[in-house]
C-alpha cells in the first residue's frame, strides 16, 4: 500500500484516470490514421479480415503504449511541488504532453509527406558553419518556449487551469471510446490466432 501511495501522491483517483484518457487518446489517433492509411491496399493485396486484423494489432498496440507513457508522465508528475494540487498537476502534465505529441505528430506528418528541406534553409546552416548546433539548438529553442508559455499562463491563471480540465473531460469520453476499440482489437487478435 506504501508503494501505490508513493505513486498516486499529489494524484486522485479522477485525475490519474483523465491523465490516463489524455496519454490514450494522441496515440490513438495516430495509431488510426496510420493504421486506416495503410486498410485499403492490405485488403485489396489479401482480404478485409486481414485488414481488420492489421487495425487490431495497432489498437492494441497503441494501448501498450498509452500505458507505458501514462506511467512515465505519472512519474515525471511527482517532480511537481506536491502543494499545487491534483487539478494543476493534471492541467500542467496534460499540456505538456499534447504539447510534446503535437511536435512527435508533425515531425513524423512531415516526414511522411516526403517534403525537402527548403533550400533556404540548407543555406543558411551551411553559412552559419555549424549546421547541427543550430538546428538542435533551434529546435530545442522551439519546443521549450511552446512548453513554457501554456505552462505560465496554467500556472498564473486559475481560469486557465479550469479551462484545460474541461477540455480534458472532454478528451477523457473521446478516448474511452478509443479504449473500447482497443478491446475490440484484442478480441479480435484473439479470434485470429485462435482460428490458426
Amino acid at each position: 500500500m506504501k508503494r501505490l501511495s508513493f505513486l498516486t501522491r499529489g494524484y486522485t483517483k479522477k485525475s490519474l484516470y483523465q491523465l490516463f484518457m489524455l496519454c490514450a487518446f494522441p496515440i490513438h489517433v495516430w495509431a488510426f490514421l496510420m493504421a486506416f492509411r495503410d486498410f485499403g491496399w492490405v485488403a485489396e493485396r489479401t482480404n478485409v479480415w486481414d485488414a481488420l486484423g492489421l487495425l487490431s494489432y495497432a489498437m492494441a498496440f497503441a494501448m501498450l503504449e498509452s500505458i507505458g507513457v501514462f506511467l512515465i508522465v505519472v512519474l515525471l508528475g511527482l517532480l511537481v511541488p506536491s502543494e499545487w494540487g491534483a487539478d494543476k498537476r493534471l492541467a500542467l502534465l496534460g499540456i505538456l504532453f499534447l504539447i510534446v505529441c503535437l511536435w512527435a505528430i508533425l515531425g513524423q506528418m512531415y516526414s511522411i509527406a516526403g517534403y525537402p528541406v527548403p533550400k533556404w534553409v540548407v543555406n543558411f546552416l551551411v553559412w552559419t558553419e555549424h549546421p547541427l548546433r543550430m538546428l538542435w539548438g533551434g529546435a530545442f529553442l522551439l519546443a521549450v518556449v511552446s512548453a513554457a508559455l501554456p505552462a505560465l499562463w496554467i500556472l498564473k491563471r486559475e481560469k486557465a487551469k479550469g479551462m484545460i480540465i474541461d477540455m480534458f473531460d472532454r478528451i477523457s469520453l473521446l478516448s474511452a471510446i478509443y479504449v473500447f476499440f482497443d478491446l475490440v482489437g484484442i478480441i479480435i487478435i484473439a479470434i485470429r490466432n485462435l482460428r490458426v
